[in-house]
């Protein structure tokens, strides 16, 4: 999280324009060292991104991945996504007590004067500040309006899971491409070897597309276990998981990757199409970390499936953990290898 927009959030409680609250949410929430004491206690913050998560109850906040109780205050962070945001919103509203007054900042470089605008167009603002490379506006929840007004709640609606372009599967705002099948999925499920079966495991599982998929073509898989960190994919996974044939087969797992995986039975097949940007930033360690936690939890003579850009210096990570690195394929600006075998250290 961008501390200026954290100073940008809490400002208009420094300048005395709203009181200090309480007690508050702050949604998409991660720690900060400019929440001081005087804000920790009084926060519930949610975050359904685990490794988030994670940080905040190790620096002591109540987290949740969910909001779900009435709050006098509560704190929005805006992201780089304008549907999601249009659904924060909304849900936030929903989560004020009547004259509750909910506080949105966003990054000017995201659009966040834009969105100001669409606010003020939709519901109307009690005032905005800019500071710290960011907007800063508030809206209240009026005293006895029990129902989510109108064009709030268009808003709420648009941030359930929708139809995902040429498929039968859906998937919500905010979880990574939510409107299409992304080009390194498709094509790693269109490069599944035959013989995939026994224990299976999909590392960065998203919204179910490539468990779907294997759940499709192979019927000799035993178990599969999905693994992914935004809790938002993970809900729309076992929806989708959900139309593919013996969907019972399908155990889910709101986990980190880079952390490494619980300790489990070793698995026959791990495929994976690991995340390779923090922020706006291409992080090769992410795919590495993926690459370590499978080979660390694949069985001896295990195969490991893994797409990913073509520019990332993922194979010699491979040829340290496993004997064999084959590249199965080479296609628009992705490579996928195919590793057996795992070196025992």
């Amino acid at each position: 999280m961008h501390t200026e927009q954290i100073l940008a959030l809490i400002l208009p409680f420094e300048k005395g324009l709203l009181p200090m609250p309480e007690r508050a949410f702050l949604m998409r929430a991660e720690p900060s060292e400019v929440l001081t004491e005087d804000w920790r206690p009084l926060l519930v913050c949610e975050q359904s991104f685990k490794p988030a998560f994670t940080a905040l109850t190790k620096a002591g906040y109540q987290a949740v991945e969910r909001l779900s109780c009435a709050f006098p205050v509560g704190l929005l962070l805006l992201t780089k996504h304008k549907v999601e945001n249009r659904a924060n919103v909304a849900r936030a509203w929903s989560l004020l007590e009547p004259g509750g007054v909910l506080v949105c900042c966003g990054a000017n470089a995201l659009g966040a004067a834009s969105f100001e605008r669409e606010v003020v167009r939709t519901i109307g603002i009690e005032g905005q500040l800019s500071k710290h490379s960011s907007r800063i506006f508030w809206l209240r929840r009026p005293e006895g309006e029990s129902a989510l007004p109108e064009g709030l709640a268009d808003w709420l609606a648009s941030g359930e899971p929708r139809p995902v372009d040429d498929t039968a599967l859906v998937a919500r705002a905010g979880c990574f491409s939510a409107d299409h099948v992304d080009t390194g999925s498709r094509i790693l499920a269109e490069c599944f070897p035959a013989g995939i079966a026994g224990r299976v495991a999909d590392l960065g599982a998203g919204w179910g597309y490539l468990g779907v998929r294997l759940l499709e073509r192979f019927p000799e898989i035993t178990g599969l276990d999905l693994y992914e960190a935004e809790a938002m994919a993970l809900a729309d996974s076992r929806t989708n998981m959900a139309t593919a044939p013996a969907p019972e087969r399908a155990t889910y797992h709101w986990h980190d990757v880079t952390a490494g995986l619980p300790a489990v039975d070793p698995y026959d097949w791990i495929v994976s199409n690991p995340p390779f940007h923090e922020g706006s930033k291409a992080d090769p360690a992410i795919g590495k970390a993926f690459i370590t936690a499978a080979w660390k939890a694949i069985r001896r003579r295990g195969k490991f499936l893994l797409v990913a850009n073509r520019h990332l210096p993922y194979e010699g990570e491979l040829r340290k953990r496993f004997r064999s690195v084959e590249l199965l394929h080479q296609a628009e600006g992705f490579k996928v290898y195919l590793s057996t075998n795992r070196h025992d250290k």
